[in-house]
């Protein structure tokens, strides 16, 4: 199942509440951002929900998803779609705007500049997500659910006796490689560098798997297959040797940039642009919360998005009403 939305009737400008300070923003329509306007509409409160793309975020990209409570194999697109369609049971609708700017006024309200136009409101609540470092391969989009994939919670189960090549030297590549050597049959593990940039105790711990080849210092050059993943080319970058690894699964796992380009509010991000929270989904910023992937946080899961949303929602709901 597909999204087939006109955007320009979609637009909900005309429902807006009336008053120019709202009480909560929400910026991004994945999982936790859905949940976090449910979860506000239900309290009654004045709160405008912002998506730039389509609806259910990452999720429409899932070929399969089978760890979200309630589903079994459901399709990416077709949990997604149950999003959205819980949104319109709620008679919520989804301002179609592009946030460029959210910066904080001197009174304590949050000025949220769209490609449309500003609004200010109480509190804000940021669910933009995240978008994959690609390698810049050839097909790297392309074969993306069709062996190419960059969650091995989400997708690691598809592979399960397959060769399967891990690409990346940071914590994230070395605790999913280790999540993959216990479903897949043998485990590639490809790093450019001799040294791993993750914990020493995770290389370890890859180095004990007897189905764990791991290989310094290698780069992926090119993805062999037409309509899924039948190998990949890799090359050692001192001495140009070539190799062909016989795998039906890639994951390229170089980092994840978070989409928080438009939060102009000191302090509020880390080094690299995620946002530290509370357990309350708060930032060092008050009113100002944080849900789902673009958190500083490991472990990144659809049902942990959509849980944030709920938690982030009541606070502020306790702090309104």
């Amino acid at each position: 199942m597909q999204f087939d939305l006109d955007l320009e009737l979609m637009k909900s400008d005309e429902n807006a509440p009336d008053s120019d300070v709202l009480d909560c923003l929400i910026i991004g329509a994945g999982p936790g951002g859905i949940n976090a306007a449910i979860t506000l509409h239900k309290a009654g409160l004045r709160f405008l929900i912002f998506e730039c793309d389509m609806p259910g975020g990452k999720v429409n990209i899932a070929p399969e998803v089978d760890n979200f409570p309630g589903y079994r194999n459901i399709s990416g697109p077709d949990l997604a779609m149950n999003f959205y369609q819980d949104l319109l049971n709620e008679g919520i609708k989804i301002n179609y705007e592009e946030v460029n700017c959210l910066e904080k006024e001197d009174d304590g309200t949050f000025e949220v500049t769209t490609n449309k136009t500003k609004y200010h409101s109480k509190s804000v609540i940021i669910a933009s997500g995240t978008k994959n470092n690609l390698i810049g391969l050839d097909k790297e989009q392309e074969l993306l659910g069709h062996g190419i994939s960059y969650c091995s919670l989400c997708d690691g189960h598809f592979f399960k006796g397959e060769n399967v090549l891990v690409v990346g030297g940071g914590n994230v590549a070395l605790k999913e490689a280790i999540h993959l050597s216990s479903i897949v049959g043998h485990l590639y593990v490809v790093h450019r560098r001799n040294e791993f940039r993750g914990e020493e105790r995770l290389v370890g711990t890859l180095k004990e798997k007897e189905n764990v080849t791991i290989l310094t210092p290698y780069i992926a050059t090119e993805i062999l297959g037409t309509s899924e993943v039948e190998g990949v080319r890799i090359k050692n970058v001192e001495t140009n040797e070539e190799r062909v690894l016989d795998v039906k699964g890639f994951f390229p796992l170089v980092g994840q940039i978070p989409n928080t380009q438009f939060v102009l509010i000191p302090g509020v991000k880390d080094s690299t642009g995620f946002i530290p929270i509370d357990k309350n989904r708060e930032s060092t910023c008050q009113g100002l919360f944080a849900i789902g992937d673009v958190t500083e946080r490991t472990t990144r899961q659809i049902f942990i998005a959509y849980k944030d949303g709920e938690i982030a929602a009541n606070t502020i709901i306790s702090r309104l009403k």
